[in-house]
This record gives C-alpha cells, structure tokens and sequence, in this order.
C-alpha cells in the first residue's frame, strides 16, 4: 500500500478511538477498588454508521491482548514509540506514531479517573471511603506512569485495556489467572498479598461485565493449563477466579478451564461441583487431545500450550496470533446435492432475531457458492452414488472457502491494518511498528474454517440410505419432491424419515457416516497452503446454527424448514434418545482431536432425574472421565429442568436469574429470543 493509503487507514483509526474514549464516562465506584465502566456504545444495526466502526474493521475483539503494558507500563509503551529507529520503514514509522497517538489518549483516559478519585475523596466525609478513593486515585495515576504494582493495580490496567478495546463491551479476556500471576508474586514478595481483597476485586470485575450487557459477548475466560514441560500452571488466581464465580453466578464471564494429566484434584472437584449447579460453567478444555493436534500441525509446543478461546470455543494463542474464520455448514451441503447445486425451492426470506429477544431482527443469507451440478437425483441408482454426489458437492464448497481465505491471507500479508491499541499491546509492535500481522506480534496464523453439523448431516445422509435404498419407501426423486414442499402431503415419508437411525444413540453406521464426512472436510482443509506456507485450522464447529436452520430447507432427516439442527459435534434437538453414554459413543467415533480450531460435543442434561449433591456430581464425573478418553477436545455440559424453562418462557419476570449455556457462551434465558429457547429446550436428553 501507499504511504498515504496506509497514514490514511491509521490516521482513522486513531481518530475512531479519540471519539470511542471521549464517549466513554468516567466512572469511580461507590464502593470497592475497580474504577471504570461504560454501557456499550453501539447496537446491532447501528455499528456501520457509527465513526467507531473503524475500530470493527481493525480488531473483530475475537483474541486476547498481548502483554507490552503490564510489562513496560503506559509511559514505557509511550517512550518508545515516541522513539524513531533507522530500520523503520515509511509502514512501521506511521504504525509506531499510531499507537503513540492511542496511547496518549489512553493515557488521558487514566488520569480523568485519578482527577476524579482525588476529587471525590476531599469530598468524602467517612475516613475510610476517603482512603479507598485515594487509593483508586493512587492506582489511576501510578498506572498512567509506569506498570503495575501488585495484583489490584495489574487487574485495574486489565479492565481499562479492556473497556478501552470494545466499543460494544465485550472481547476475548484470554487466560487471565496467567497473565496476572507474575503481581500476585509481586503481592506475596512484598508481604501484601490480602486474599479477600483480590476476591472482592475479581467479583467487581464480573459484576461490572454483568452490568454491561450478557450472551454472545466474547468474554471467554481460560484458566490452567500445562507449560512446554508438561508442568500444570493452575495457581491461587486460578481458585479465585472460580471462587468469585460461584459467589456471583452470573452469565459473564463465560470460564474455560484446560484440564490435563497433571491437574489438581481439587480443580477437577470444584469444576465438577460448578457443572452440577446445572448453569453450563465452565467448558473444559482435554490438553491431551487438543495438544498434540497443534504439534502435528505444526504449532510449536511453546505456542500450543499457550492456547485460549475466543469468543466462543475456538482456540486462539495467547500472544502469539489473531483469528479470522469462516462456516461452511454441513447441512447445507446436503440440501445442495439433493437439489443439484440449486437451494431447496420451498425457501423463502425469514425474518429473525440475533439471539436476544430485544435484538433487531434481520433476514439471515448464505454465503455458499451455488450452482455447481453435482448430479440429478434421477440417475442416482444407489446410496453410494449419492453419496459421490455429496462429496463432490462438498468439495466444491470446500474450495470456493478455500479461495476466500486465501484472499485474506495475501490482504494480510499485504495491508489490512490491526488496531493501534491492540499493537500496543504486543511487544514487536511497540517495539518494531511492525502490524501485529506482518511481524509485529502474531508469529501463529489462525486462519479457520469450521463445518459444524456433522450430526445432522449424517442423520439425513443414513435417512437416504436407510429409507430409499435399505426400505424402499421412497425414491430418491420422492424424497426431493417432498422436500420441496417442506413435506407437506407427505406425512407418512417424513413419520419414516424421522424415525430413521440418528446420531446420538450409538448407531454404528451413523456413526460412521459421521466419521466419514468429518474426514473428508478435515483432509480437505488441512491440505492447504498457501504461497508462504500458512495452514488453515480446521473445526468440527458450528457458530450460528439458529441462522443455518432458518436458510436450511427440508432435509432427508425429516427435518422441516426452520426446525433445529445439531450444534458441532452433538445430535440433532430431540434425537438423542439413549442417554448420555450413546451420545459419548457417537462422538468418540469422530476425529474430533484432529479439528483443534474447535470440535465441541455440549450435552445437555434433564437435572430433574438426579439428585443434587454426591448424584450429580459423580455421573458429571464418569461423563467427563469418559469424554476425555474418547478423545473429545472440548466439552461442555448443562443441566436443567426442563419444566423450569418452560415456566421461564410463560413467565420470564419469574427467572430473572436463570442461567442457560447457549454455545460458546452463556446467557440469562429470559432475554434470549423464543427460538432460541426453543432450541435450548428441544436439547435436553
């Protein structure tokens, strides 16, 4: 790029964040040491008119942010990109003066809250509150200057870097009990380590996400973890962290812990005891199935065992990359070979919510490639030519995706331009000017592409097979026929179709439909390379499966327009029959471990059959021991009541406070859309 096109591009940038932190108010509590809180800026269908959309285009809030100002402090970072370097090229200089410029405001941001600390504390009248407020003001002032000096201060530079990054309130927090370690010892060396008070600092900090806003929000907290040695780093903050959760019980943060050979058992007990509450907390990352896959890939050990999530359950790593990813959707890629590269005619344009009820609603699209003739059912004489089709229509999609990333990556290497404030953050930026992208931070690209509703697509594709070929109920051009009219006039085929073998009940050859599919899609993308050598990380993963299902017509499983369809790598709502071990076995069928961006199995339990306490936590126990010898990477349980949710839904001024787990985060019931609720309901097995 141009010299002038790239000043442009940071230039704007930095002027979107000036504008983004003079909105933002300054905030000192009435109570406690965590300074700072914003109601987010934008709404849904209001982010592209806004100024501050610039800030969306240079950072999508997905990863966590690196460490340069907990390790150089505000004014380090300042002094040197204040600095000119002779290998700086007309790229780096304008870079390095943009973050200077961002960090300058951050700075100013600091001191309107020491300003207005010191100012409330000559006006308090209880001695006691006036020392709290002197010390916010303390802390606001020494973090402006210089870096944190003790656990208070490092969480409070977290929380401004944080409030200062999402103009909508939310992003990626990353692994947290990790980054914060280092001034817990610094607390313990200088003999000021006080528990209570980090509890306290910590459960303000949640309450304060709370206030904000709650669900898809990005929040995702990691915890734990092993080192390159294979050394567990769960430590004191790690306990704190899942301490202040189960005091406050809310939907934010969304908590991930990586369990592995060498956990404690204390953690396990207590993560255990969380999932028994039934409130979907925390998703529990398997390092013995997830490692490996990112060292066969060719992740670096160092870097592999530094990974997190993003905002949902897709692995990023820590200081060390960005993420950018795409959905291909299984499901889809059936509709596509029944009708011969053409969408299910019964399609019509739909009206929906994204998630919360109050949301704007929306008309969800595709971004498939469509047309590609993959062959008429007509001529399909068996199940296995059937089954060429899909893989060829499969194929095709594979590689308009292919071509999309690819794309990306050349814009990548070439000029997109990541955030000043995130640069900021990352050692190489500050002190190179070099773009986190292009050597300034990001050393592991994460480029991504996920295909969830392998379970959905195996259900439709053992429907064919069984109903047409095996029974004979149908043909093939039935089928399409019936579909097309979203089975109406033909109740008794789709009675048939339903009552098909499904994936979640520890059918065989379901299961190995499943298996198959999955291969063909992880070969596929991890086959790529591009030009300089960057792979893609394939996932057994689906983002917005509510989305799919409302562009999904009919499909061969007996499923109508509109209805659910599985979530990553678990069944089909309402498919699931045979308990949870069944649905274990359908899942340990996959090559989940080889989807390391984020294959998920989430089961959801009726709690109403066990008893709470020594019941449930043991049978949560077995379920997770078992998950992890499968092979599971990810794993996420929840347990509810499914006559309490249905009374939520008729009476939501009653459940204010219940908890449900959504996907890769969690949400209070209440505010989510009545589809959504739906879906949450129809799961429970």
């Amino acid at each position: 790029m141009e010299k002038s096109g790239w000043r442009e591009k940071i230039d704007g940038c930095v002027a979107a964040y000036r504008h983004l932190f003079e909105m933002y108010e300054t905030e000192i509590p009435e109570s406690g040491l965590l300074a700072g809180i914003h109601q987010p800026m934008l709404k849904y269908n209001f982010a592209k008119s806004s100024q501050v959309w610039e800030i969306f285009e240079a950072d999508n809030m997905h990863y966590p942010m690196g460490n340069a100002c907990f390790e150089y402090g505000i004014g380090g970072v300042l002094d040197r990109t204040a600095q000119r370097l002779s290998a700086d090229t007309q790229e780096s200089a304008v870079y390095r003066q943009g973050i200077h410029d961002v960090y300058v405001e951050v700075r100013s941001f600091l001191l309107r809250h020491e300003a207005r600390a010191r100012r409330l504390s000559e006006e308090a009248v209880d001695p006691e509150d006036r020392k709290r407020l002197l010390r916010i003001a303390e802390n606001c002032g020494a973090l402006a200057k210089e870096r944190p000096r003790g656990f208070v201060q490092a969480l409070q530079l977290f929380w401004f870097l944080y409030l200062l990054r999402s103009p909508f309130g939310g992003g990626c927090i990353g692994r947290l009990d990790q980054r914060l370690y280092p001034f817990y010892r610094m607390d313990l060396e200088n003999g000021v380590w006080d528990r209570q008070e980090a509890l306290s600092v910590i459960i303000q900090f949640y309450e304060k996400l709370n206030r904000m806003t709650t669900g898809d929000t990005l929040r995702n907290l990691m915890l734990s973890g092993q080192d390159e040695k294979g050394e567990d780093q769960t430590n004191e903050l790690t306990y704190l962290f899942l301490e202040a959760y189960e005091r406050t019980q809310d939907a934010e943060p969304h908590l991930n812990v990586r369990i592995h050979e060498k956990t404690p058992q204390r953690l396990k007990e207590i993560c255990i005891r969380m999932l028994a509450s039934g409130k979907g907390q925390p998703t529990i990352y398997f390092d013995r199935n997830i490692l490996p896959a990112m060292e066969r890939a060719g992740i670096a050990r160092e870097d592999a065992c530094g990974y997190a999530n993003d905002g949902c359950t897709e692995t990023v790593y820590e200081g060390k990359s960005g993420i950018t990813f795409w959905q291909h959707e299984m499901v889809k890629t059936v509709e596509l070979t029944v009708f011969n590269g053409k969408e299910n005619p019964f399609l019509y344009p739909v009206s929906m919510k994204k998630n919360r009820a109050l949301a704007p609603s929306f008309e969800p699209h595709t971004s498939l490639e469509l047309g590609f003739c993959s062959g008429d059912v007509e001529e399909m004489q068996s199940f296995a030519d059937f089954l060429d089709a899909f893989r060829s229509q499969l194929d095709f999609q594979l590689s308009h995706w292919i071509r999309v990333i690819d794309q990306r990556i050349e814009a990548d290497e070439r000029d997109t331009l990541t955030s000043p404030l995130i640069g900021g953050t990352f050692r190489e930026s500050v002190c190179t000017g070099r773009d986190p992208l292009r050597g300034g931070g990001f050393s592991v690209p994460n480029y991504q592409l996920l295909s969830g509703t392998v379970s959905t697509a195996a259900d439709c594709l053992r429907a064919v097979e069984y109903c047409v070929f095996e029974k004979e109920y149908c043909t093939l051009t039935k089928l399409r026929d019936a579909m097309a009219a979203d089975f109406e006039g033909h109740e008794i085929l789709r009675l048939r179709l339903l009552h098909a073998p499904k994936y979640g009940n520890g059918d065989e050859r379901v299961n190995e439909l499943a298996a198959l599919i999955s291969r063909w899609f992880l070969d596929r993308v991890s086959a790529y390379r591009s030009r300089s050598g960057k792979r893609i990380h394939p996932g057994l993963y689906n983002i917005d499966f509510k989305i799919f299902a409302n562009i999904t017509g009919a499909t061969p499983d007996g499923r109508r327009f509109r209805d659910a369809i599985g979530e990553h790598c678990s069944p089909t709502p309402g498919a699931a029959v045979s308990g949870p071990t069944a649905i274990v076995q359908s899942a340990a069928a996959l090559p989940m471990e080889e989807g390391y961006a984020s294959s998920v199995l989430q089961l959801t339990l009726d709690g109403s059959g066990f008893v709470m306490g020594a019941d449930r936590e043991r049978i949560i126990s077995r379920l997770m021991e078992g998950s992890e010898k499968a092979g599971i990477p990810v794993w996420n349980l929840a347990m509810y009541e499914k006559q309490e949710l249905l009374e939520a839904r008729e009476h939501p001024e009653k459940h204010k406070d219940l908890i449900v787990r959504v996907w890769g985060f969690n949400a209070r019931f209440v505010e989510l859309d009545e589809e959504l609720q739906d879906h949450i309901i129809n799961r429970i097995s």
